[in-house]
């Protein structure tokens, strides 16, 4: 760490001089706006008659004089002692400035447009890097344009919690930074600004308490990178309790101005001691949440543990979409300006369990959005009433799940599999699952919801020993058949009759299905209970119809010749 010597030597200079981390003497450090030829690290080595002829070398010489005469031999000065020339030093200078005003003596806090200004409108108070310059130190003067005292930070803690919204806990030193939510720290920098875009984030790292590369140029990367950061340190989910149009960082904010409504989010988890814990992959944020479908094409609500303070117990929820064939394992965020307070006294718990999901990154590259992109419009009429989802939801009805997707309601089968009481892999008349009359209807997306269900067996068998891929390849619905295949399910299971999925595919002239199978392996000189083959079982009971002939003709010819 370089400190500047208070004490001018013989030249009429103030020396730089340079302590390792065990040798640091008490020092005072100062906090201000930077103004136009402020004197860097390369100026006290340089000329000094140049040196003395820049506009910030003033507050130099006051800003010595004041330590000296408050006995402080040493004054940290970001202008002048760091060397900004050197990347490396730079990173270790902001990833260590909090500590360094934490551990600071007292911080001349100097207002350069004050009295012009009011105390609580200076320019001060805007700027993204004097935050952790205003929480860190133990002790903080301010001064006005002329280095007069205005007071100190007791006894001013009420004006500036007016115009910062900073608790006077935190003020005052009484309150830990840490016992408050990432929501609440993220919104004391909302309406801050700094001049590069990447100081926005790099000035929140003591904040935070974490530490990241500066890489200067990637805008507002850098932010997205000091979240994910926080997420390896932290369970708090106040950390998606943000609202802004700008959904480019996926779950994740792009600026803490999207935090400007947060100051009073608080963490709360009702049901269990711990978070389970979140990290960030190269596709989006994997977090477990209970989660509550609300509106048809996979509309939902992941529920976070925080809530508004004086609330109740209503929990923040976050509109999110199910984004993948509503398999309920990625999930993009929807309508991010605002979100669900929700009294989960109104619903069945069944309706809102624990999911993991991974919740899909954004694109931070920009570009033209389109009339209308970002707003809640489109969402709000889609949410289903409270009443509706309740009649949609058929609690009373053993047999939704069933019907819904033989009927292939897309919509109502995916708002039933939300809920943690209904087994998807339920049997109706005849030993059907759901899963099977979805395969026979050729309700292709529907079969995708449910074989990614953990509780669905995907070649279970009905009453008549037929699985679903043999309704897939009976009724010649391809897709479902190389849906189910590709999952591995064994394709050469017969049902009592001993008909395979290949030989029924190929009595029913579905040659296309014939194709997949034998594709896949199966053996065209197996026999069946009757002793025939599978080439034979083709031209079973009389003369073929035209599709069978060219199924017959797919199996002679090994699946591929054919087609």
């Amino acid at each position: 760490m370089r400190l500047l010597h208070t004490e001018e030597s013989h030249t009429g200079n103030f020396e730089i001089i340079e302590f390792t981390d065990d040798r640091i003497p008490p020092y005072a450090i100062l906090s201000h706006t930077w103004e136009g030829e402020e004197v860097t690290f390369q100026d006290m080595h340089a000329d000094q008659l140049h040196t003395r002829q820049k506009k910030g070398y003033s507050k130099i010489q006051r800003c010595c004089h004041l330590a000296k005469t408050e006995g402080f031999e040493y004054v940290w000065i970001d202008s002048c002692c760091i060397d900004k020339t050197s990347s490396a030093e730079l990173s270790e200078a902001i990833n260590s400035m909090y500590r360094w005003y934490q551990d600071a003596e007292v911080c001349y806090a100097y207002l350069a447009d004050v009295p012009s200004k009011e105390f609580k409108e200076s320019r001060w108070f805007t700027r993204g890097w004097t935050l952790q310059e205003l929480i860190a130190p133990r002790k903080i003067t301010f001064l006005d344009e002329n280095w007069k005292e205005l007071g100190n930070k007791a006894d001013l803690q009420q004006a500036i919690c007016e115009c910062t919204r900073i608790p006077i806990g935190v003020l005052s030193g009484d309150e830990d930074i840490e016992s408050f939510s990432i929501a609440q720290r993220m919104s004391w920098a909302a309406e801050r600004v700094t001049t590069r875009v990447e100081d926005r984030a790099y000035s929140l790292l003591g904040i935070f308490g974490v530490n990241i590369p500066l890489i200067y140029g990637e805008r507002e990367t850098a932010f997205i990178r000091l979240q994910e950061e926080i997420m390896r340190i932290s369970d708090d989910h106040s950390l998606f309790a943000w609202t802004s149009a700008d959904n480019r960082g996926g779950l994740l904010a792009t600026s803490p101005a999207a935090f400007i409504g947060s100051h009073n989010i608080v963490r709360f988890n009702p049901f269990d001691p711990f978070n389970a814990p979140f990290a960030g992959t190269s596709t989006g944020i994997n977090l477990t949440v209970r989660f509550m479908g609300i509106g048809p094409r996979g509309l939902g609500l992941a529920i976070l543990h925080c809530k508004e303070e004086g609330e109740g117990e209503r929990l923040i929820a976050l509109y999110v979409r199910d984004s993948e064939f509503l398999t309920m394992e990625r999930f993009e965020r929807v309508c991010s300006e605002g979100f669900n307070q929700l009294d989960l006294r109104k619903y069945r718990p069944s309706q809102y369990p624990m999911r993991q999901m991974i919740i899909r990154a954004g694109r931070l590259a920009r570009h033209r959005k389109s009339k209308g992109c970002g707003k809640c419009d489109g969402i709000t009429p889609e949410i289903y009433s409270d009443a509706k989802l309740m009649t949609l939801m058929e609690f009373e009805n053993p047999s939704a799940l069933l019907q819904a997707a033989e009927r292939g309601l897309e919509d109502i089968v995916w708002l039933l599999l939300t809920r943690s009481d209904v087994e998807g892999d339920c049997r109706g008349p005849g030993g059907l699952t759901p899963l099977m009359h979805a395969s026979r209807n050729g309700h292709e997306t529907i079969a995708k919801m449910l074989v990614a269900r953990r509780d669905v067996i995907a070649d279970s068998t009905d009453d008549e020993g037929r699985t679903p891929l043999w309704w897939a390849a009976e009724a010649g619905h391809e897709a479902i058949v190389k849906m189910l295949v590709e999952k591995g399910i064994a394709i050469e299971g017969r049902d009592r009759d001993g008909w395979t999925p290949l030989t029924i595919a190929s009595k029913n002239g579905h040659e296309g299905t014939v194709g997949l199978l034998l594709d896949k392996g199966v053996a065209i000189e197996e026999q069946d209970l009757r002793g025939g083959t599978l080439l034979s079982a083709a031209v079973w009971r009389g003369r073929p119809s035209p599709g069978a002939r060219g199924a017959i003709s797919c199996c002679a010819t090994g699946g591929t010749a054919s087609r």
